[in-house]
């Protein structure tokens, strides 16, 4: 009797093993032309509509982390005017960790 109720129990714990599975955050990388596309985007976006922009270009490296490039498009559009400099979230991108930000 006691292995039988093991088997009722193992679909549940199944269940919630996969489902824990497939919450966790993961650490991709991103096409770098991807990348480009998205900061770039962001960028133009930000500068059409202050009527500035950073003096300097933001570099994308090969195969950046994910996580970071949309940390720095979505910071880079929330950002007020003037555009002046790029927000410090962008450095994520580069695979540096910042303290207590995301994954």
């Amino acid at each position: 009797m006691k292995v039988f109720k093991w088997f009722h129990l193992l679909p549940i714990l199944l269940f919630f093993f996969f489902h824990i599975a497939s919450c966790a955050v993961e650490k991709g990388t991103m096409n770098t032309y991807d990348a480009w596309a998205e900061i770039y985007t962001a960028i133009d976006r930000k500068a059409a509509e202050c009527g500035n922009h950073p003096p300097y270009f933001l570099p994308v490296f090969n195969d950046p982390q994910e996580y970071g490039v949309r940390l720095c498009s979505l910071s880079i559009i929330r950002q007020a005017c003037p555009f002046n400099d790029y927000p410090l979230f962008c450095v994520e991108m580069l695979g540096y960790d910042l303290p207590l930000i995301g994954p």
